[in-house]
């Protein structure tokens, strides 16, 4: 059975249609919704339309990762639906995700296809973030609508960088890998814990696949990644500086002080000001 984890952060414009493609699959056994700090009417939404959800109300913004590991210390599905607000589930994707782990006992996240509200195709696997990886990513962002960025030959090119990872904008996990690498690091408030987890999940022997049949809507996604820097940026130098080689962290630092000073990067990553 699925427990669907649900973080929400004054996302009423979407809640709705997120919580009501939900319905239907004999799979579920619980929705699970954190609520991070909304001051929307998120909360009005969830209560009025789908008394069944288990609202888990946090007075602040706990962040993308630590309001997801919140639901999956008490989920009671054997697999976790990882949704975000602004996404929502075509028809039989949670029965086609579920069949995948029934089938694969050493599969430990399966990913459905990503499709942008006006049906274009959007990015759920990227190259593995270091830096041969984000440049292979930049030379495939132009082409996020062609067919071919999402095949064999990207994923084939992307193998140049290490494994690919997913994008936890809808990502079903098993609750037993999930719990045992200790989910997220909430050290990323938002941004690179989805590269993280995949990455621990691999070291730690578990399989991650996409699934073609399944398909996800999602309104974000790479078209809409703009103006987020002070958030991306500091979620960027985390990762360089705990998981990639010590001379990538140190020219990834040294290529965001020339584009954005000093005092900006050095507040990114907690310096203080000296005298």
């Amino acid at each position: 059975m699925i427990s669907v984890i649900v973080a929400n952060h004054n996302g009423e414009e979407h809640l709705a249609r997120c919580l009501g493609g939900l319905g239907g699959s004999r799979h579920v056994t619980e929705v699970l919704l954190v609520d991070n700090g909304s001051r929307d009417g998120s909360l009005d939404i969830v209560k009025n339309q789908f008394p069944s959800v288990t609202i888990l109300d946090q007075e602040t913004n706990l962040g993308f990762g630590a309001a997801n590991n919140l639901a999956a210390e008490r989920a009671r599905g054997e697999a976790l639906l990882l949704l975000n607000v602004d996404a929502w589930l075509a028809p039989q994707t949670l029965d086609i995700l579920s069949a995948r782990f029934e089938a694969d006992p050493g599969l430990g996240l399966v990913a459905p296809r990503l499709r942008y509200p006006d049906g274009g195709r959007q990015f759920s696997w990227s190259p593995a973030r270091g830096i041969l990886g984000e440049v292979l990513q930049k030379l495939r962002n132009p082409f996020e609508a062609s067919s071919w960025a999402h095949g064999r030959l990207a994923r084939a090119c992307a193998r140049l960088a290490g494994r690919t990872f997913y994008t936890a904008a809808c990502v079903l996990v098993r609750t037993a890998a999930y719990r045992a690498v200790g989910g997220f690091d909430t050290d990323f408030f938002m941004y690179f814990e989805d590269v993280d987890l995949c990455t621990r999940l691999e070291a730690a022997g578990w399989r991650l696949a996409t699934e073609p049949r399944a398909i996800a809507t999602h309104v974000g996604g790479f078209r809409r990644n703009t103006g987020i820097d002070s958030v991306y940026r500091p979620s960027q130098l985390r990762f360089y500086r705990t998981r990639r080689p010590a001379w990538e962290a140190w020219y990834m630092e040294r290529r965001l002080r020339r584009r954005y000073g000093d005092a900006e990067v050095d507040g990114w990553l907690g310096v203080e000001e000296t005298e």
